[in-house]
């Protein structure tokens, strides 16, 4: 495996987000150190879901400018995984198999034709491995 890790939207958002800032310290220490060491994954899912949850009107985050801003940076600092048809065929697999939510699922796909051991999200169980990749809650260490 390559030692990657794939950050989920949540992730990214906190780094936004000043209502925890607990758990904004923690993703921005996250986000940073992987970033810093070659190791962060993000996909293009991510990216989608990361302006819409900054953008939104009810709880702006970001203005569209500063979100593209942002996108634009984590487009050159973060290894990126398109999605691909596999992708999507695979996600559908853990929505059957797994019973993942399919946006999940398409989080674990991802993870796992790519060879990314672990994912960072605070979607799955912490701790859980499901054929070969672990989810890890890191706001909960």
């Amino acid at each position: 495996m390559n030692g990657r890790i794939l950050l989920d939207t949540n992730i990214l958002v906190y780094i936004y987000d000043p209502l925890d800032t607990a758990k904004q310290e923690r993703a921005i220490a996250i986000t940073d150190q992987l970033i810093r060491s070659g190791k962060a994954v993000i996909s293009t899912q991510v990216l989608g879901e990361f302006f819409m949850a900054t953008t939104r009107t009810r709880r702006l985050l970001l203005t569209p400018a500063e979100a593209l801003v942002r996108m634009r940076n984590y487009l050159a600092a973060c290894y990126v995984v398109d999605i691909t048809r596999l992708i999507s065929l695979e996600a559908i697999r853990g929505v059957e198999t797994h019973h993942f939510g399919f946006w999940d699922a398409q989080i674990w796909a991802t993870a796992r034709l790519n060879q990314i051991e672990e994912v960072y999200t605070e979607d799955f169980a912490s701790g859980a491995t499901v054929e070969g990749v672990r989810f890890t809650n890191p706001f909960t260490d």
